[in-house]
């Protein structure tokens, strides 16, 4: 799912069109640290470079940016990027970071932690890293956040003959708002939470099928026997027309919010 920065860069795309109310979230995730300009800031899991330039926007000539991802493809596209230069890239494992102790004074992990193996050897790492008072920010969503797409691809295949009772994924499950706090606070006592309530608001089935369509290497490998992945995306386009049809729009519910930790000693 993250050889290449493609899909992630098609969902993101995708909430910055059709997310009501709007928000440049990247700005509202980072604008919850009170920054000085001359952080070394760490962005781990820093994936197609979505807070590159927000971040770099609030250094001063003496600050740093390290960008860290698992993947080297999506390293590799984020390289090719006009902005690159703003950022220097690291392959590496948020459960062994290559980096001394209490060199950071900013550590970003959004939208990531819930593909971390063993959550609690990255937050140690996380610790290590920061410098005392230093901050960790990690934005996630909600368990319930984007169910309404879920329940169409279950709709889909039980209106082709398959049903299927999708099972939750990490995004869902591991890392959550519902839960964020207390898998930090072990680590980070002092953590508090901010939440943003929105949805995405689709004119037209299209958009919203490519979203779908963007986690096939997610779901297309669980899919019934006998259902193929173009089948149901077909008969989602559907459901989606139908529903465009009825009320207009297409609205797709969905909670996100950040978690802001800081180390004590």
């Amino acid at each position: 799912m993250y050889a290449t920065d493609e899909p992630l860069a098609a969902r993101i795309r995708t909430h910055e069109l059709y997310t009501q109310p709007k928000i440049d979230f990247a700005p509202w995730v980072l604008d919850h640290v009170p920054w000085q300009g001359s952080e070394l800031v760490l962005d781990v899991g820093c994936g197609s470079g979505f807070y590159v330039e927000p971040t770099h926007a609030r250094l001063t000539a003496g600050g740093r940016l390290i960008g860290a991802d698992l993947s080297l493809g999506i390293l590799r596209d984020l390289a090719g990027q006009p902005y690159a230069d703003r950022v220097t890239l690291v392959n590496a494992d948020a459960m062994g970071l290559p980096l001394p102790d209490a060199c950071c004074d900013v550590l970003l992990a959004n939208h990531m932690l819930y593909h971390v193996p063993q959550l609690e050897r990255a937050l140690a790492e996380f610790r290590r890293v920061l410098r005392p008072g230093g901050y960790l920010v990690a934005a996630t969503n909600s368990r319930d956040s984007m169910e309404a797409l879920i329940r169409e691809m279950a709709a889909a295949c039980q209106a082709l003959g398959y049903p299927w009772e999708i099972p939750p994924s990490a995004a869902r499950t591991r890392f959550t708002l519902e839960n964020g706090a207390a898998l930090i606070e072990p680590f980070f006592p002092q953590v508090e939470q901010d939440t943003f309530e929105s949805a995405l608001i689709f004119p037209a089935a299209v958009p919203a099928v490519a979203y779908v369509h963007s986690t096939r290497h997610v779901y297309a490998p669980q899919l019934p026997q006998g259902l193929n992945w173009e089948a149901l995306m077909a008969q989602v386009e559907r459901q989606v027309q139908a529903v465009v049809a009825a009320q207009g729009e297409y609205r797709v519910p969905k909670t996100t919010g950040v978690f802001v930790a800081t180390r004590n000693g």
